[in-house]
This record gives C-alpha cells, structure tokens and sequence, in this order.
C-alpha cells in the first residue's frame, strides 16, 4: 500500500505541483547531449536516471519471483523512471518460487564481475562530473521553474530509496549494506563484495 501511495503522489505532483514552464531545460536536448551551459548537478542527477534503471535489472533480475516478472518494469523504468518500478513493489508481491525466471546466461551476465564494475564505473563518472563546479541556487532555480528538473528531482529520490529497499530487501544477509545508502552505485558495491558468498 506504501508503494501505491507514493506512486498517486508521484503522479499528483507531477500533474498539480511541479512548475508549469521548461525553465530552459528541455527533455530531447538533454538526451541529444546538448549540455552547454547545463549545471553539472542537474546533468549528473538526468544522467544517472539512465544508469538507476542498470541497478535494478542488476537487483532484481536475479531475484525475480514473484508474482510478476521484474524486467519488464525494469526496462520500462528507463523512460518513466520511479513510477514504473514502484507498480512492481506495490502489486508483484507473493510467497517466493522456487524457479527463478529469465534465461540462464542473463542471471550469469547480471551477477558477473565485470557486469557489475561496468556499472559502478558509470555511476562514479557520472558522479565525479558534478566536480566540474555546479551551482546550488541554480539547481534550486530551475527545480523552481522548471517541469522536467523538479519532477526527474522526485523521481531521482525516489529510485534512491527503492534501491535502498530493494538492496535490504533480496540481500537480507549481504555484508556491508549500508554501502546500499550511496547514490546509485551503493547497491552494485554491495552485490560487488558479496559476489563470492552469493555463487556459494
């Protein structure tokens, strides 16, 4: 019921709060690479939208059964972000079978090393982009009138908090999963240094 709840805000928000105008930023540029000028903050915060989605196929995919399959909300979180992922939390809930879904060679891509390094190290460039030298108040600003900055700014804290969960959630006895508490790369780190007591 949680997850609902947030998922009718989400949408609440996005429909009613969130500012009406662009503020100057606009989707199709940003995803076009047109980033003259764009705060690092905001294209960090955009472009790891793109890599949280990596980190839950990474999360879920090998531990997917339940009631509905994960990856297809996985996938579909690349475009719409939390909302996708938050109907999969809210309703594909049941007693786990014992059968995994998926093909065996995806669960061994999505549980391999380099897998895994592959995606950390995206998270971390993303993330040391932000160096550049990025603004506070212009953040602040265009959260404050832009459409797409407040909403993907919801959306980014939300896809934090799920990971977090999913993380606590399907490795209830990892080591180290308060690693889970990073931004993006938190729950890789922590698939990452329990990789030899998962295979085991």
């Amino acid at each position: 019921m949680a997850f609902l709840i947030i998922w009718l805000m989400m949408i609440a928000y996005a429909i009613f709060f969130a500012p009406s105008g662009s503020g100057g930023y606009e989707f199709g540029p940003l995803l076009m690479g047109e980033w003259e000028g764009i705060d690092p903050l905001i294209l960090a915060v955009f472009n790891s939208l793109g890599i949280f989605p990596l980190v839950f196929l990474t999360l879920l995919v090998p531990n997917d059964r339940f009631r509905w399959p994960a990856w297809p909300f996985a996938l579909v979180s690349f475009g719409v972000g939390a909302f996708s992922l938050l109907l999969y939390f809210a309703f594909g809930d049941k007693p786990p079978e014992k059968k995994r879904r998926g093909p065996n060679w995806l669960h061994r891509i999505l549980r391999s090393k380099a897998w895994l390094i592959f995606v950390a190290a995206i998270s971390i460039i993303n993330f040391l982009t932000v160096f550049r030298g990025f603004s506070a108040e212009t953040y602040a600003e265009a959260f404050q009138t832009s459409s797409l900055v407040s909403v993907m700014t919801i959306d980014w804290l939300v896809l934090w908090a799920l990971s977090v969960y999913a993380t606590y959630r399907f490795l209830p006895e990892a080591r180290f999963k308060q690693l889970a508490l990073l931004p993006v790369v938190g729950p890789i780190l922590v698939l990452l240094f329990n990789r030899n007591a998962k295979e085991e």
